[in-house]
């Protein structure tokens, strides 16, 4: 269930997207493309400006948090008024991550000061993830920084966590 503190935020987001693309959201992993879509089109009617980032950030943040948990299962930790600080703990492996600076890395195409996008595992899973992660084919900078970007990266995490975690299990047996 989506927290009280998160519903508006994905609300406004669906009506952002709807309003400019005449689109409806639904949570699935293929409407990130639509999201990815109105971030080039609001990001390029000139230099987003911080307030704006600091109102659709979030929003779309919620939005891509939400099709996370669709697809994933896992919940919300978003206890605080500061919604660059909420991230989402996922039930498919022990990961999680800050879809608020996620997306505002997506609004901006960088790095982005004052939000966390990364995401995390088990200090003993971190190392294996990284190195697996690693080896992974190059992505261009605009599709790294794209939701649907993102999103890829956590399935393919989440992969990688699970067949870690199956390799431990199979050496106990």
């Amino acid at each position: 269930m989506t927290p009280a503190s998160v519903q508006p935020f994905y609300d406004a987001a669906c009506n952002y997207v709807e309003r400019a693309l005449k689109v409806k959201l639904d949570r699935s992993e293929e409407s990130l493309a639509y999201v990815d879509h109105y971030i080039t089109e609001t990001a390029s009617t000139d230099a987003l400006k911080p307030e704006v980032l600091a109102l659709v950030a979030p929003a779309l943040g919620a939005y891509f948090g939400e099709v996370a948990i669709a697809r994933f299962g896992g919940k919300w930790i978003a206890d605080g008024a500061d919604p660059a600080k909420w991230r989402i703990e996922l039930e498919a492996a022990p990961l999680w991550f800050f879809p608020v600076g996620m997306a505002a890395e997506a609004l901006r195409g960088d790095e982005v000061d004052g939000y966390d996008a990364s995401f995390a595992t088990r200090t003993d899973l971190m190392g294996p993830l990284l190195e697996a992660l690693e080896s992974a084919p190059p992505v261009d900078e605009k599709y790294y920084y794209s939701l649907t970007g993102r999103f890829e990266t956590l399935t393919h995490a989440l992969d990688v966590l699970a067949e870690i975690e199956r390799r431990k299990r199979d050496k106990l047996n």
